[in-house]
């Protein structure tokens, strides 16, 4: 996964990719970080997939812009649009099925 940083990087990359995996995370979170790296692997199976993350407080819009509020929090975007959203409690599971299953979308 790349780390972004800037607003602009990000949506650059939405913009880019027809499905985009967006982790964002919160300072000196345990949940976070140990979530980051279940995630880091299962965007890794996905070749074709576009995946990136930040730290909410890197660049201060991430929070109104992707109405954000705390970590972590992660969004599968298909053409710039959300399609799937989790925060706090993510389902490594579920997360994964809905990848392939946008992935099928994405590619038809």
């Amino acid at each position: 996964m790349k780390h972004l940083t800037s607003i602009k990087d990000i949506e650059q990359t939405i913009a880019d990719n027809s499905l985009c995996l967006f982790y964002i995370k919160a300072p000196d979170c345990g949940v976070c970080n140990v979530m980051l790296g279940k995630v880091e692997r299962l965007a890794g199976q996905f070749p074709s997939l576009t995946s990136f993350y930040t730290d909410i407080t890197e660049e201060p819009l991430i929070a109104g812009q992707f109405l954000v509020y705390s970590g972590p929090t992660i969004l599968l975007l298909m053409d710039g649009k959300e399609v799937y959203r989790r925060s706090q409690f993510i389902d490594i599971e579920e997360l994964e099925f809905n990848i392939n299953r946008f992935l099928l979308l994405s590619e038809q």
